[in-house]
């Protein structure tokens, strides 16, 4: 199940293919093969409470005049219209996120004459903002519902350039190099200057001057991924239509919520599966997910649709999306675990997703901004997604931000990678080096 796109949209992004061996269920890593090599050239408005200070007047006091009570009894009364967006300023104006309002100096506003020489957010502060990283699974659910407002707020067109928000790429690895981080970094720390208690992870959302970000937790245990991540459900009740990716009625929602809970271990069993050192280990896990993806295949047959709540689009679906794409791309390259063709609802489901106009977009080729942020190299999205966590599969993500954070660290150049492949380089030499001089004690003896 590959997808060599380039940049082309159109094609589909996943295929069946049938397993060359004999038993779909079994699996072996590719990493730890030593005839195997990875390569990356193949293929309704809100009211407010108000409290008043009331002065309570004795009985004996003085009653209004009969003038003054009709000049107030016909004072002009504000339109339905007029209340509506009355409250609904007042309401944006007073309420304030968990993680409290975003400084306009942190994000570049207080001074908007100097762009280009302070880091500033590429938007007014009222549009939405997403700060994240294009590779973050967790933050790839909160574009792709952005994305997918876009879509249903512009006729549906392919949304190359938003106009509903904006995105600030971030690199974490890069933050501790000589240029102190890339632009989105450099404002994510000055936004976390603002938390003394909280230091925000990323993907964060800047909203109306508010400060948003997923639940504790979700970018180190990965089993409260689904059930703490709290910013597609604001997204969906906040930015453009509502409720656009939940269903209306009470039983729709339920069942929504329902297979979020059924599928909440997808992120963790792909992370384990990746990450775990213990091959006997791995082989149970790969037995644990494709009873998972079973159990995704027989859900998607309940309801009469081509998504999991049936014909309606929800964020059950976007949930287990991303997980799905990297157990395609990246399962199968550093584990040999392949999606079998007996699951024919998933892939179906799988392929009618992908083709969605937002998720194209989503997972397109890199854009420059992506390339001029990110220390990785490739931009094909399959080999961009198979360099990432190549350091997971591998269990040296500290030796990677020990690379890349460094002097050599910047955008474009994966400083860990290159190593990796000069140990390669150097390995294959020594063995070539042994058998030249076993093939020439052979010859003297």
């Amino acid at each position: 199940m590959d997808r060599n796109a380039g940049n082309d949209l159109d094609k589909p992004l996943l295929l069946a293919q049938e397993s060359s061996h004999d038993d779909e269920d079994e699996f072996h890593d590719a990493i730890y093969s030593t005839n195997s090599s990875i390569l990356f050239n193949a293929s309704p408005s809100t009211s407010t409470l108000s409290f008043q200070s009331v002065t309570v007047t004795p009985s004996s006091a003085v009653a209004p005049s009969s003038t003054l009570v009709a000049s107030l009894t016909t004072q002009p009364q504000p339109s339905s219209k007029q209340q509506s967006q009355r409250t609904s300023a007042t309401a944006t104006d007073t309420m304030t996120s968990y993680y409290g309002k975003v400084s306009p100096l942190s994000t570049g506003m207080l001074f908007p004459s100097s762009r280009g020489i302070v880091d500033t957010l590429p938007h007014p502060t009222y549009k939405p903002c997403l700060l994240f990283a294009d590779h973050d699974p967790l933050a790839a659910i909160s574009h792709i519902c952005l994305l997918e407002k876009e879509v249903d707020s512009f006729g549906g067109a392919l949304p190359l350039n938003p106009q509903l928000f904006t995105v600030v790429h971030v690199c974490e690895p890069l933050s501790k190099s000589k240029q102190d981080g890339d632009a989105g970094m450099r404002i994510l720390k000055k936004i976390n200057k603002q938390q003394p208690n909280n230091q925000l992870e990323l993907p964060v959302l800047l909203h109306e001057g508010n400060i948003f970000q997923e639940g504790k937790g979700c970018e180190t245990n990965f089993a409260s991924s689904f059930a703490q991540s709290l910013l597609p459900e604001y997204i969906d009740e906040a930015i453009g239509r509502k409720h656009l990716l939940r269903p209306d009625d009470a039983v729709g929602l339920y069942n929504m919520k329902l297979f979020i809970q059924r599928h909440s271990q997808l992120p963790t069993l792909f992370h384990e599966l990746l990450t775990h050192p213990s091959p006997t280990h791995r082989i149970q896990l790969s037995t644990q997910l494709l009873n998972l993806l079973k159990r995704i295949n027989a859900d998607l047959q309940i309801f009469n649709g081509p998504y999991l709540c049936g014909t309606q689009f929800t964020l059950a679906d976007i949930y287990i999306f991303p997980i799905i794409e990297r157990i395609v791309v990246v399962l199968s390259t550093y584990r040999n675990f392949w999606i079998p063709p007996s699951l024919t609802y998933l892939i179906a489901w799988y392929d009618t997703v992908a083709d969605r106009p937002a998720v194209r977009v989503a997972t397109a080729d890199r854009t420059v901004e992506s390339r001029n942020t990110y220390c990785y190299e490739r931009i094909q999205r399959n080999e961009y997604l198979i360099e990432v966590y190549e350091c997971h599969a591998r269990q040296e993500e500290r030796l990677f931000r020990e690379l890349n954070g460094g002097e050599m660290g910047c955008a474009g150049v994966n400083v860990y990678r290159r190593e990796v492949e000069d140990d390669r380089s150097r390995d294959r030499l020594s063995i070539c080096e042994k058998r030249s001089i076993c093939e020439q004690n052979c010859v003297i003896s």
